[in-house]
């Protein structure tokens, strides 16, 4: 009996964990669908093994002042979700970034006025320096 309560609780804090950037990739995915907007993405792999090491993508806009706004939303209501949370705003200027560990997820909002830019990047393996 205690196994079993020991494994439905790291199931639901796996999914949790899982869950926890959902808005945010949501809003990326219908956005990238939608056409209007410049998506970058490039991946990194192990050149001996072919594994992925890193996937960066990164989201642009401009002059979407309401896509702004729901990415800043959909940052801010990951807010308690996030290992690690920074926020800067001074005026026309918004910056966030929330973390996720295991594996590493760095998300990261820029908002300057008009310009929108959201980049993600999901590192699987530390590189070996």
């Amino acid at each position: 009996m205690k196994q079993l309560l020991i494994l439905a609780t790291l199931l639901i804090v796996s999914v949790a964990e899982c869950d926890a950037q959902q808005r945010i990739d949501e809003l990326l995915n219908r956005e990238i669908d939608s056409g209007t907007t410049v998506l970058k993405m490039a991946v990194k792999r192990d050149p001996e093994t072919g594994e992925i090491i890193k996937r960066v993508k990164e989201l642009a806009a401009i002059d979407d002042r309401a896509l702004a706004r729901e990415f800043i939303a959909a940052f801010e209501a990951e807010r308690e979700n996030a290992d690690v949370w920074e926020e800067e705003s001074n005026g026309n200027i918004y910056i966030a970034t929330a973390i996720w560990q295991n594996p590493k997820r760095i998300y990261n909002l820029s908002v300057n006025g008009s310009i929108l830019s959201v980049t993600i990047q999901t590192i699987y393996r530390e590189e070996e320096q």
